[in-house]
């Protein structure tokens, strides 16, 4: 609980230096950095990791798939937190709406995509960290093998930056918006879990 609240004030600092129309102090040269070296491989990548994390259809289809075989093997609490964290997902048009930042301009960085609508913060990037960090929660319960376990997390953590990377490269957010995105989802993951070791613990007393 302390963790999640500790993640969600870190997102609303950065959220009140990134509202409005303009840019949080770095965000061009962080972009512009993100952006070098130049590559039509390196951006073709980022457009497939780019999709991967996009909320439909093969975000929606991962979690879909992860509950299902999360209810095949009878973890029940398990498959609700995961649908829950991927659920989750919609509070991003709402804190776009609210905060107000625009994306990036062909006059401050390389736009490899076109991306209609506000920027922070960065749908994919909270989409991932919900999905994402839930898979990595879940592990531990739902794997044996510390090993195993370890690895699931890292490629968790992995994935989550790599979504982050790519919509920065592609110019379509700044890099305060997918880490608005990676704070605001990861803050929500850890209070689900909170909430539902404490209804666990009540379900057991």
């Amino acid at each position: 609980m302390v963790v999640g609240l500790v993640i969600l004030v870190a997102a609303l600092g950065l959220t009140v230096v990134a509202a409005g129309a303009g840019t949080a102090p770095g965000d061009i040269a962080i972009a512009r950095a993100m952006q070098r070296p130049p590559s039509e491989q390196l951006d073709a990548a980022a457009h497939i990791i780019s999709d991967v994390g996009d909320e439909f259809p093969a975000m929606a289809l991962m979690a879909l798939v992860g509950v299902a075989l999360l209810l095949r093997h009878g973890w029940r609490d398990l498959a609700l937190f995961l649908a829950i964290a991927a659920a989750l997902r919609v509070l991003g048009p709402v804190l776009k709406v609210l905060i107000n930042s625009p994306r990036p301009t062909l006059e401050a960085v390389i736009v490899v995509a076109q991306a209609d609508g506000l920027g922070f913060p960065s749908g994919h990037a909270l989409g991932a960290a919900l999905f994402y960090g839930a898979i990595a929660v879940i592990a531990p319960q739902a794997i044996g093998g510390p090993m195993v376990v370890r690895a699931i997390q890292a490629l968790a953590v992995v994935m989550m930056l790599l979504v982050a990377w790519s919509r920065v490269r592609l110019g379509v957010h700044w890099p305060s918006d997918v880490a608005g995105g990676l704070l605001y989802g990861l803050g929500l993951v850890c209070l689900v879990q909170a909430a539902f070791l404490a209804w666990q613990s009540r379900v057991r007393t």
